[in-house]
């Protein structure tokens, strides 16, 4: 009979329950550029300029006033020696499968949060890393700049919720651990609006209640914390106090509720042939991706966006759950015309799907499974394995070759490491570690 080792829970000798641990990565999107290119380090770098707003700063802009979300024109105003470079999403995605490879030196127990986030429970390994938790968290910090030239903060204690703050604690490339008898410490500076889970909105409730810290939320009587913030207020609240109730998610995400592809383009256009290859080209992507993780949708849902920033969005149900692009094109087309303006100018599209249902759970229909729909099946197949292969958009509608009209503009700029690859590698494979200068540590 096999045996089942269960970690969570149990409470070791040398961590106590003090086990929880949260890795954010400092900067990341602009830390991985910086790493690639070691001229840019020590200087102001933000990514986004596919966007003209900023995606991601280095901590050298942010110390200017550049932020997240802010226009090109006015992060120039505020550091006219910013270095502005296009959004390399494929190459932060390496990093970060690097990054939580690394974690999972540490412990097994390692949930992927977002792309430059994690949690892991250091339960049990105790006697294995034979370390104090301050030994620990160095090591993790050293072991990722060593590695992949970023730095991360690292948090550790008790619950998901107290980690995060922990890690937020003394960033960049800091790390603070609280244990149970130092919670009252670190929830008295912490303002209620800063805790995971508490938003604008649940603030303000709070403000005029008198609550301002996370000290006074963790005080306050269980039945009024339930009143104000109902159930997911209420799990907030006991993770506060030290009470786990937010599971580590250790398995890959398997079911989806709804998927979504957008993107920006400059200059704005009102040619309604360019608009609608762009449309078709995010609905080609997210029907990819749907495939990829077995899934089917029963909605489709097209925004477009104007010059000003104004938009106008629809959708519309199918007729049955499928993941087939001939059975969305169509529908794509109906919800196009139907919002396109004419003499209106247009600076991105984004396609959503929704209804998802995992395709084993599909029910069959003896008079859906017709020859057409299994030859759709079989073209999509080929189709995404040959996209696999040679690269996204090797086999793509001809109503795409229509992305050309849009003019060149200074924001088209591919990644720099697009034109220096390295022998072997690939847009979508790239060789990390790269031959760059490390942080020194």
């Amino acid at each position: 009979m096999a045996i089942r080792i269960r970690y969570h829970g149990c409470v070791d000798a040398l961590y106590q329950d003090c086990t929880m641990l949260h890795v954010d990565a400092d900067g990341f999107f602009a830390a991985v550029e910086q790493a690639l290119d070691p001229a840019l380090r020590g200087r102001p770098v933000v990514t986004g300029s596919e966007r003209g707003i900023i995606a991601a700063a280095s901590y050298e802009a942010k110390a200017r006033g550049v932020k997240r979300g802010i226009q090109l024109h006015e992060a120039r105003r505020l550091c006219p020696e910013l270095v502005i470079l296009p959004s390399d999403y494929e190459t932060y995605g390496h990093y970060s499968n690097r990054l939580f490879a690394i974690l999972r030196r540490f412990t097994p127990l390692v949930e992927e949060y977002s792309i430059d986030e994690a949690f892991a429970d250091l339960s049990g390994c105790g006697a294995l890393l034979a370390c104090p938790l301050e030994e620990v968290a160095a090591a993790v910090r050293r072991t990722v700049a060593r590695e992949l030239g970023v730095t991360v903060s690292v948090g550790i204690s008790l619950t998901k919720t107290l980690a995060k703050l922990c890690s937020k604690f003394r960033k960049p490339d800091g790390q603070t651990i609280v244990r149970r008898e130092h919670l009252p410490l670190l929830l008295r500076r912490t303002p209620i609006a800063k805790v995971w889970g508490i938003g604008a909105a649940s603030a303000a409730k709070f403000s005029d209640h008198g609550i301002l810290t996370a000290l006074d939320f963790a005080r306050m009587e269980a039945a009024e914390a339930h009143r104000l913030l109902h159930k997911p207020g209420y799990e907030t609240w006991r993770e506060l106090r030290g009470a786990r109730v937010f599971p580590l998610q250790t398995e890959a995400k398997a079911r989806y509720d709804s998927m979504m592809k957008g993107h920006t383009f400059s200059p704005p256009s009102d040619d309604p042939r360019l608009v609608y290859a762009e449309a078709l080209h995010n609905l080609g992507a997210a029907l990819a991706k749907l495939r990829r993780h077995a899934h089917l949708a029963r909605e489709l849902g097209l925004s477009l966006r104007c010059q000003d920033y104004s938009g106008l969005a629809a959708s519309v149900p199918l007729a049955a759950p499928t993941c087939h692009d001939c059975e969305f094109a169509p529908l794509l087309r109906r919800l196009f015309e139907a919002l396109f303006e004419r003499r209106q100018r247009y600076r991105a599209t984004l396609i959503w799907l929704g209804g998802l249902i995992p395709e084993q759970h599909r029910q069959l229909d003896l008079f859906d499974e017709t020859p057409r729909r299994a030859a759709y099946g079989r073209l999509d197949q080929a189709v995404d394995r040959m996209n696999r292969r040679y690269g996204r958009d090797s086999v793509a509608p001809a109503t795409l070759l229509n992305r050309r009209l849009k003019p060149v503009h200074a924001r088209d700029a591919a990644p720099a490491r697009y034109g220096n690859l390295a022998r072997g590698e690939t847009i979508r494979h790239l060789a990390i570690p790269r031959l760059t200068l490390g942080i020194q540590v």
